[in-house]
């Protein structure tokens, strides 16, 4: 019964793969593959009670999680090799493995009467006029 629900359950909520970016240059063909490989190891352990498959699965991902280290320690260890400043490629390195990338702050361009407003204290100066004369606006159009 639950293989049953199990297939209706994977026919009504399919899974969703999401390509990969080119975000993490670490990232190797043959990582790439191995994580598919694993995907489809994933499926046989859990419909089966085969100990076997299941230790060869926690074994699999074990060898893929050193291999996703080793392979992130290298891609560092050669950035911070061919960069004039260790510190602050260390530092780079820290604040994206913890996801704390800092945004540059980009000031929005606003159009008024045709003209592209990008100095910040006119775009604060463009709203603030719009909201002095909206009221007026619209008291006006009320009577």
């Amino acid at each position: 019964m639950s293989m049953h629900f199990h297939k209706i359950f994977q026919a009504s909520f399919p899974v969703l793969y999401k390509t990969m970016n080119d975000k993490n240059e670490w990232i190797t063909q043959g990582i790439k593959i191995a994580c598919k490989h694993k995907k489809s190891l994933i499926a046989f352990p859990k419909n089966s009670n085969d100990p076997k498959a299941k230790a060869h699965y926690i074994k699999y991902c074990k060898i893929l999680g050193k291999l996703i280290k080793e392979a992130k320690k290298q891609h560092y260890f050669t950035l911070k090799a061919k960069s004039d400043n260790q510190i602050k490629t260390t530092w780079n390195i820290i604040k994206k493995e913890t996801g704390r990338v800092d945004s540059v702050e980009q000031v929005p361009t606003l159009l008024v009467n045709d003209d592209k407003l990008k100095d910040p204290t006119d775009v604060a100066n463009a709203f603030n006029n719009f909201f002095i004369t909206i009221t007026e606006k619209l008291n006006i159009q009320q009577i």
